[in-house]
């Protein structure tokens, strides 16, 4: 008998012996369901769409009454939607849930819930791909982070606890045991700044860890103008227990008291624009960078020759105490306590000036950037006019070249050490010598005029040295030499007051200098930086070192008088 179409209380559609049957509508009693679709023996079968005053829907297949098999539901308070299959109206087998925040998961539903194998696309790009049971992640399974980062492993309740590898998006890997998604138990980690760690961890952070970087050593260490020394680093904890890491990358700079210079002078006006941020130090002054250099770094013809020696520090070496060393030439040796005999040394790099003789002759100057040719002894004493030869002397450069940085270390074990570092001379127009010199020219100045003048004025404007500072020329009266002989005498007065100041002046003047470790990681070996380590060097004068401490000698003496009897 064919279906009519018939209208019974809440249902229209067709009927079959009474039962709805073939196509119909349905508005249950309590008016919150709508069934509209394929109905067989009094039952929704077919396909279908339940609609629900919310706005929710489900639309799909039915068999006999109940949501089974294939279908899509949509739940109006949360805005998911689900496509795929059913089973007694519940979400079983394989499905496609598109969440609100277009989150998405695709894979095995069991009672409603994520379980089995599926793959879960998160809002943020991430994608899982593994085991889920409860609706979380769990079992084995890869996720990777929108970030790139990649973990594969064992997962309990959605976290990460097992055993698993994560690679990083900067190629650093972390593989070994984890517990509430973080690094617990043993495990190895290479990171990208070459760095690594294998052993305990707790809570994502290696069971013993380095705070702080150590000078092993003398905190305070005293140095000869141009002497190289050794220094040895270790990473240590809070309690001071060496700690074996290897890989971080570690680096030595050195510093000078910052200055300020007084109100009133040059530079006072220029210093707020162009100064360098100065950096802290614990002995209660600030510093801004000064070159540290090691030998190995320089070239050949452009390492100086050091009058210091080399010093260990940190028993690396010989940790022996830096010495003058002057070879004999004949009987003529400069030393810290005999008399000098001649005035040759075998470092002529160090040497005093050689006496000139004056011959009358007028000087030339040669052409700019070309050598001038000086006449100088051969030996310590020669005869007027004999045992001369001519000495190139390069005319100065108006830049000098910085030397290269100390290169980094990388701690092997928790250590590491330099060698053959070395303070070189400071770059042209450094400020804390600049202010240095203003204020001494300035207090200079100021004694000058306070002082009496008159037949006093040349001994005034030298009252500073004593009498083997002056040597040779301590009896010449000035008022009997020409100009060029006065010139050569203010020359010698100048270069004299200099040595005394400042002494090598190839090398760091002599004063405190601050030497700092520092963690230069990058990126910091899990996001945290050491805290330095900081050691005085204290560098004092090379060419006090070959001051004679007796009278001149007889040689010396008589190049003096017979200089004084030609004038």
């Amino acid at each position: 008998m064919a279906a009519r179409v018939k209208k019974q209380g809440n249902y229209v559609g067709e009927t079959r012996k009474q039962l709805r049957e073939g196509y119909g509508k349905y508005i249950y009693s309590n008016s919150f369901y709508t069934y509209e679709g394929e109905w067989r023996d009094g039952k929704k079968h077919g396909h279908g769409k339940l609609l629900m005053k919310d706005g929710s829907y489900y639309e799909g297949e039915f068999i006999h009454g109940e949501i089974a098999g294939h279908g899509t539901r949509y739940w109006s308070h949360n805005k998911n939607t689900y496509s795929g299959q059913f089973e007694n109206g519940e979400l079983e087998g394989h499905g496609v849930m598109t969440y609100a925040d277009s989150s998405r998961y695709e894979g095995a539903f069991q009672r409603n819930k994520r379980e089995g194998h599926g793959e879960l696309t998160d809002a943020d790009g991430g994608i899982y791909e593994g085991s889920f049971h409860n609706n979380k992640r769990h079992g084995d399974g890869q996720q990777t982070y929108a970030n790139g980062d990649r973990y594969i492993g064992d997962w309990i309740n959605g976290q990460r606890q097992g055993s698993g590898e994560m690679h990083f998006q900067d190629t650093s890997l972390y593989d070994g045991q984890w517990r509430n998604d973080m690094f617990n138990g043993e495990g190895t980690y290479i990171g990208v700044s070459g760095m690594s760690y294998e052993g305990i961890w707790i809570n994502g952070r290696p069971a013993i860890e380095a705070d702080r970087l150590v000078f092993v050593g003398e905190p305070v260490i005293e140095l000869v103008q141009g002497t190289t020394f050794n220094v040895a680093v270790e990473t240590r904890n809070a309690e001071g227990e060496l700690v074996e890491d290897n890989g971080r990358e570690i680096q030595i700079i050195a510093g000078f008291r910052h200055y300020t210079p007084s109100e009133g002078t040059p530079l006072f006006n220029l210093i707020e624009d162009i100064e360098e941020k100065p950096t802290p130090t614990p002995y209660g002054y600030d510093v801004v960078n000064y070159p540290l250099t090691e030998v190995n770094n320089m070239k050949l013809d452009e390492r100086p020759p050091s009058p210091g020696g080399n010093k260990s520090i940190g028993n690396i070496g010989d940790s022996s105490s830096a010495e003058v060393n002057l070879e004999e030439e004949g009987e003529d040796v400069v030393t810290e306590d005999k008399p000098i005999e001649g005035e040759a040394t075998e470092n002529p790099e160090i040497r005093e000036p050689p006496k000139e003789e004056t011959t009358g002759e007028t000087a030339t100057l040669p052409p700019e950037g070309k050598p001038m040719d000086v006449p100088v002894p051969l030996d310590g004493d020669q005869p007027e006019g004999e045992g001369q030869a001519s000495m190139p002397m390069e005319v100065p450069e108006q830049e000098t070249p910085v030397p290269p940085p100390v290169n980094t270390h990388r701690s092997d074990e928790g250590k590491t050490s330099f060698q053959g570092v070395l303070l070189p001379s400071a770059p042209p127009g450094y400020r804390p010598f600049s202010i240095m010199d203003e204020e001494e020219i300035l207090h200079a100045t100021e004694s000058s005029l306070s002082s009496t003048r008159g037949s006093q004025t040349f001994s005034d404007d030298n009252d500073s040295l004593d009498d083997d500072d002056l040597q040779d020329n301590e009896n010449v009266d000035p008022t009997k030499l020409d100009t060029k002989e006065n010139a050569k005498i203010d020359a010698r007065l100048a270069k004299q007051r200099r040595e005394k100041t400042y002494g090598d002046e190839r090398f760091a003047r002599p004063g405190e200098y601050v030497v700092m470790a520092q963690d230069v990681t990058n990126p910091p070996f899990l996001g945290r930086t050491l805290q330095p380590a900081y050691m005085l060097i204290k560098v004092t004068n090379a060419l006090e070192k070959l001051k004679p401490t007796t009278k001149k000698s007889k040689s010396s003496t008589k190049r003096s008088k017979t200089n004084v009897d030609k004038s």
